[in-house]
């Protein structure tokens, strides 16, 4: 023996701790089963932090307070980034041949509407193939309102993402002809996705285990599906739990989840109502039924599941629905009565997801002259989180013109017109917000974000700037005003994820 120890090993007794540290975090959770497999990681990822030996590496962490930008880049060691185009096929031929046909035909006489969210999208694989889908079924998508949110917490990853260029290792299980179709020559081996397809994503850094969702600020709100397949099976119980409850609370009713095969019996005691196709099984949020399973026999072509149920026009259309799931006691508590006004009572209900109670509450309030600043944002925020955008918009619009100095109805505005794909006048609107309190710091963040996703990155860091400066007067752990729970720490974060981007 010559004394020296394994520069790779990680000691046994620090292995606990590093789990639950990185199930805080970072929201991953490593049980003992996977703990070689976590020490592999940890030993690739230490180099990027300087350290050569990988226990020295474990105590920094444990014992330091990391960045964002230094946790991001440990998320890229820990986090799978396998994926390809068309990645388990089977969820886009039962959403091409059975689901979607029957939504668009729905939503065509309705509105041209269409919301997805590919919830841990590594490298944009995933979302770029519900594009060329869509391009596939919508002839006249161009007339289409379609939003194809991806989110990830590896920055890295989003930064690949945005540029669209993929090695033959990405078209695996794709025939020759879908590079021809899609792609363009890039340097050496690589191609590019054709422009059209990348300006139907919208890529934004999002952490599941600590990130508010559903929020209009991030646009996970009102969704029809939400892909989220090889992400649970890295938390741990509690954390799967509040995960797919947000999502639950994300999608619209009749909205489905599609998670990866081996991770459906991490969702046995979920919300949703099962839906199983032969070699696949879907999710479906349905607030008349929980617990039921719904089985579709035979090939996916020949049996249509009905279309996520419609926005109803008008309240006479629509019939408060009562929750039928379990409701988690630490997320909801039933209003003291004696205690909460009719606007707290429905706020509540909006906090938790309740958002047809909450809509009748305040339909009710306002019809009785209750119609006040606090209500009015809340009624239009509800009806937002329904996919009810046309009626949010009216009311909202009818709010800014009753009281034309209400900062947030301005902010909201903005918020639903840039969800309805009108920049112009969501700018408009944030500018009308700043006026009013030039240190509005959502109105500064939205402002940078339109200006990133017009490419108008000279402008993004004028706005992020303004949002820093305006930080400094809060602490970390302050609640941003009007923003759903956003901390000041938090946004700082994003706005250091975004510095580093562009120093890379």
């Amino acid at each position: 023996m010559n004394g020296k120890t394994d520069s790779r090993a990680i000691p046994e007794a620090l292995l606990p701790r590093l789990s639950d540290y990185l199930t805080a975090r970072v929201g991953l959770h490593f049980a003992k089963r996977n703990w070689k497999e976590l020490q592999q990681k940890m030993t690739a990822a230490m180099t990027d932090f300087g350290f050569d030996r990988v226990e020295e590496f474990i105590e920094w962490l444990l014992s330091s307070s990391p960045t964002q930008n230094q946790i991001e880049i440990l998320a890229g060691h820990l986090t799978v980034g396998e994926t390809y185009f068309f990645r388990e096929r089977r969820a886009f031929e039962i959403l091409e041949q059975s689901l979607l046909p029957g939504l668009i035909a729905a939503r065509r006489k309705t509105e041209k509407r269409l919301r997805f969210w590919s919830a841990g999208c590594s490298t944009g694989e995933e979302p770029y193939s519900l594009a060329i889908l869509l391009d596939k079924l919508i002839p006249d998508l161009q007339d289409w309102n379609v939003t194809i949110l991806a989110t990830d917490i590896n920055t890295g990853a989003l930064q690949k993402a945005e540029e669209g260029i993929y090695s033959d290792w990405s078209f695996r299980a794709n025939p020759p002809s879908f590079k021809e179709c899609y792609f363009e020559k890039a340097d050496g081996n690589s191609h590019r996705l054709l422009t059209r397809f990348r300006k139907m994503v919208a890529f934004s850094y999002l952490n599941l285990s600590e990130d508010h969702y559903p929020a209009l600020q991030s646009n996970t709100n009102a969704m029809d599906f939400i892909f989220c397949r090889n992400v649970l099976m890295y938390f741990a119980t509690a954390q799967i739990e509040f995960t797919v409850g947000r999502f639950h609370r994300s999608l619209l009713d009749g909205g489905s989840l599609i998670v990866s095969p081996v991770e459906t019996a991490l969702l046995t005691h979920s919300p949703f109502v099962t839906v199983r196709f032969p070699d696949s099984t879907f999710y479906r949020k349905d607030v008349h039924k929980t617990k039921a399973v719904q089985k579709v026999e035979g090939p996916a072509e020949k049996k249509n599941i009905p279309a996520p149920s419609l926005p109803l026009e008008t309240a006479k259309r629509r019939q408060p629905k009562k929750p039928s799931w379990p409701v988690r006691p630490a997320e909801f508590k039933k209003p003291e009565k004696a205690e909460r006004s009719p606007c707290e009572e429905a706020a509540v209900l909006y906090q938790n997801g309740l958002y047809p109670e909450a809509e009748e509450k305040l339909r009710k309030l306002i019809s009785n002259g209750g119609k006040n600043q606090e209500s009015c944002v809340l009624f239009t925020k509800v009806l937002a989180n329904q996919g009810e955008l046309d009626e949010a918009r009216v009311f909202c619009e009818e709010a800014v013109l009753a009281d034309k100095c209400n900062v947030r109805l301005h902010y909201l505005l903005a918020t639903i017109l840039e969800e309805q794909k009108e920049g112009d006048g969501a700018r408009a609107s944030l500018k009308k917000a700043l006026y009013l309190d030039r240190n509005f710091v959502l109105a500064h963040f939205a402002l940078a974000n339109l200006s990133l996703r017009a490419g108008k990155t000279a402008d993004a860091r004028k706005h992020f700037g303004n949002v820093a400066e305006i930080l400094l007067a809060y602490k970390p752990d302050d609640i941003i005003p009007a923003s759903d729970g956003i901390t000041a720490g938090r946004l700082a974060e994003i706005i250091e994820a975004f510095r580093m981007r562009e120093m890379s």
